[in-house]
């Protein structure tokens, strides 16, 4: 059963009452509860949305590889399509000056014609050797092709199935994440913003912030607290003790039942 003050229903934990107030440190250790269950939904995730991402980048490498490798391809089915059309044309332009060799009139214009002839065959026999050298080009870049699209279509297999397995788990945690956080925001408007501000800058070093007294220690850094200190901590309940040690906040040891009956709510 709830303790009296805190609403504990069948979807959950609820937050304290406006009737009802308590000290500071109760509101703090309440937070320190909800983010104790947000650190773990995290940690649920865990590298997912990273490899996510890192398989994202790996389909876009491999599909600019693909794009790059096609685009090639293109180029070199164009440039056969037209060197075909281009040797024939050379061939005829050949023909055409070889039978005017027979009508000219004298030697210079026989020498010259026999140049420009010599020129447009040698056009023509580069075209062709370029026609042959690229039927292997072709051959190469279509068997790396056919790997590349292998290679990205398990990529984009990989990302789909890291896409969904992230899809579940967030659409899981999404409506538990958005009451926790609608928990935290109410309890956070019942601290001073300075207290707020000190408990998330001591979270940047112990997620942890806020730990009980246990045996008479911090259940922190398991350092030992003064007798003298101990007696403050229970005889001023409005009042923020930390560790002297690691810094962390204190929460007095006997008034813990009530926040374990919290977390084991909203677990």
């Amino acid at each position: 059963m709830a303790k009296s003050g805190t609403v504990v229903s069948s979807s959950g934990w609820s937050h304290e009452p406006s009737s009802v107030m308590k000290p500071a440190l109760y509101y703090l250790a309440l937070i320190a509860v909800i983010d104790r269950r947000l650190d773990e939904l995290h940690e649920d995730v865990g590298e997912l949305p990273e490899q996510v991402h890192r398989a994202r980048l790996a389909v876009e490498h491999h599909q600019a590889l693909v794009t790059e490798t096609r685009s090639i391809i293109e180029e070199i089915r164009a440039f056969r399509a037209r060197a075909h059309v281009t040797i024939q044309e050379l061939r005829d332009r050949e023909q055409r000056l070889s039978e005017q060799q027979f009508r000219v009139r004298n030697n210079r214009e026989f020498d010259a014609l026999t140049r420009e002839i010599q020129t447009v065959r040698a056009e023509r026999e580069r075209v062709e050797q370029e026609l042959r050298n690229s039927v292997t080009k072709l051959e190469n870049l279509e068997a790396i092709l056919q790997r590349q699209e292998e290679e990205l279509a398990r990529a984009q297999q990989e990302l789909a199935e890291l896409e969904h397995a992230l899809q579940l788990l967030s659409s899981d945690q999404n409506e538990e994440l958005m009451q926790l956080q609608q928990w935290r925001q109410r309890l956070s408007e019942k601290l001073r913003g300075e207290l707020l501000a000190e408990y998330e800058r001591i979270r940047t070093f112990h997620p942890d912030a806020l730990v009980p007294v246990r045996r008479e220690s911090c259940s922190g850094c398991y350092n030992r607290i003064t007798p003298q200190r101990l007696v403050e901590i229970r005889m001023h309940r409005d009042r923020i003790f930390r560790c002297e040690h690691c810094g962390r906040i204190l929460y007095p040891e006997e008034r813990l039942p009530e926040l374990e009956e919290v977390a084991e709510a909203i677990a």
